[in-house]
């Protein structure tokens, strides 16, 4: 399998949120590009890594502050991908379209060719639509299928989705991956890293720690 795992952050984050999340990756078996572009746009970084890739060639794009919980769940979606679909994490941007559930950035897989299908939307956010967004309209549009896995967990609850529940700082997806949100907070952080401890000590997740971090 052809695939590569990308990651962009900026100069605010904090040193142990790249380190905890490359590590993780790491331990899992996986290799992570976490590339340092201070300032670069979310989207127009999306938009020139796609276009580097050969048609064929899976992508996944993850968040600074998101790692995965096991192997087999990166390993999943990257089959996904391999079968022309996309697979995503659910996000809603809820300033724009509350109502609209898509695959979101902090942790999508897909391949050129899929997003060729899709008429090469530029994932770049807009007035209509937050970053990567586009990706899954154009799928919509074009009977390509998207599938879309949902938070079963949620450490601090911050915001609706849609009708399907909510997410918020420390959100997980099915046990199968961890995404932070609000990554510049002291207490995030910590709550970050504590996270990925207990995956790099292959523990149990330990949600009665994570509440307690969260509640300073």
């Amino acid at each position: 399998m052809n695939y590569k795992i990308l990651s962009l952050y900026w100069n605010n984050i904090d040193p142990s949120i790249p380190k905890n999340q490359k590590e993780v990756f790491e331990h899992l078996g996986f290799s992570v590009e976490q590339h340092k572009k201070d300032g670069m746009k979310h989207g127009l970084w999306m938009d020139d890594e796609v276009r580097k890739l050969n048609d064929y060639e899976i992508i996944i794009f993850c968040d600074i502050d998101a790692f995965p919980l096991n192997r087999k769940a990166v390993l999943d979606a990257i089959e996904i991908a391999e079968n022309g679909k996309i697979f995503g994490l659910a996000q809603v941007a809820n300033h724009i379209n509350p109502s609209q559930v898509y695959a979101g950035p902090m942790f999508v897989a897909f391949s050129k060719s899929t997003w060729l299908k899709c008429g090469s939307p530029s994932l770049l956010e807009s007035s209509t639509q937050d970053v990567g967004q586009s990706l899954t309209i154009a799928a919509q549009k074009n009977n390509i299928p998207v599938e879309i896995k949902y938070p079963t967990a949620c450490i601090k609850p911050m915001w609706p989705l849609s009708s399907f529940g909510v997410f918020g700082i420390g959100t997980f997806f099915e046990l199968d991956f961890f995404h932070l949100f609000e990554s510049r907070n002291d207490s995030n952080i910590k709550l970050f890293n504590r996270v990925a401890k207990d995956v790099l000590q292959s523990s149990h997740l330990c949600f009665d720690d994570y509440l307690n971090i969260a509640r300073v």
